[in-house]
């Protein structure tokens, strides 16, 4: 049998932390999805599907992310 809780009318100290996390607004994805027909070779798709393995994502989930990441920091540098 587990043991008893015993609460009491004790003063709680907190301490306020910095909230850093991104808005529910940042992390919902805005774009829309267009699907998209590419010819890679073996070799290149062998190393995507050989690393999401490890980390259990989908390859072509995983090719798409790194093409979002190249065409954001395309977009940003050329905003510059």
């Amino acid at each position: 049998m587990s043991t008893r809780i015993k609460y009491t009318d004790e003063p709680m100290e907190f301490t306020i932390i910095a909230d850093d996390l991104p808005s529910p607004e940042e992390l919902r994805r805005r774009l829309r999805k267009v699907r998209v027909t590419v010819e890679v070779d073996a070799p290149t798709v062998a190393v995507f599907r050989k690393k999401a393995g490890r980390g259990r994502v989908a390859y072509r989930r995983m090719m798409g992310r790194l093409l979002d990441v190249y065409a954001a920091r395309e977009l940003s540098a050329r905003g510059r």
